[in-house]
């Protein structure tokens, strides 16, 4: 009866590890981790801004200034990309006498002006994100808020010299575009063409 029982015993045991096993095998997770879209593509409704990030070095001040200078470079980038454009636009409606208007209008005084306004972003998001692979940066996004970004737009249409010779609508049609999310597209181009 013993050797009956260990033969029937022995079988079930088996079987329940083996199940017991299975159904303890943890799952494997395909999923990557996302990055947030406040990363990927910075928006600040009616103003400028934009995001970096840095490897995670363990020390935070450090990685957040880090962070925070390189989007602030970022922006004065893509300010500078939006500043090109415009001329683009102003060269396009704006007629002479003698033809088109040509040359950096908006450009020439533009780098001085926005670094100044450069130093009123402030640094209005700092996470630390995982990045695909697993490797953790520190990303912060820095922002102009709206009414500093229509004072940096105006600040730069004076110092072209231009501020008499637009009227009221080519302005604001400067304006929107100044401060519109097209140019990323713009900026990523130059971007790649630099790398």
């Amino acid at each position: 009866m013993m050797m009956h029982l260990k033969n029937v015993v022995m079988p079930l045991a088996l079987t329940a590890m083996v199940l017991g096993g299975c159904s303890s095998t943890p799952e494997e997770t395909t999923e990557t981790p996302s990055i947030p879209d406040w990363v990927r593509k910075p928006v600040v409704e009616g103003g400028l801004a934009a995001s970096e990030c840095v490897n995670w070095s363990g020390k935070w001040s450090l990685d957040k200034s880090e962070s925070v200078a390189n989007a602030r470079a970022a922006l004065a980038k893509q300010i500078g990309t939006q500043v090109k454009a415009m001329d683009k636009t102003y060269n396009r409606r704006v007629k002479t006498e003698s033809g088109t208007v040509t040359g950096g209008t908006f450009e020439s005084g533009s780098k001085q002006v926005a670094n100044e306004y450069l130093q009123g972003t402030r640094a209005t998001k700092v996470e630390m994100v995982t990045m695909p692979g697993g490797k953790k940066n520190l990303c912060s996004m820095v922002t102009l808020d709206p009414k500093t970004t229509k004072k940096l737009f105006e600040e730069i249409v004076k110092q072209s010299g231009r501020d008499d010779q637009l009227d009221a609508r080519d302005e604001e049609a400067l304006y929107e575009e100044f401060k519109a999310q097209q140019f990323q597209k713009e900026l990523d181009t130059e971007t790649e063409s630099e790398g």
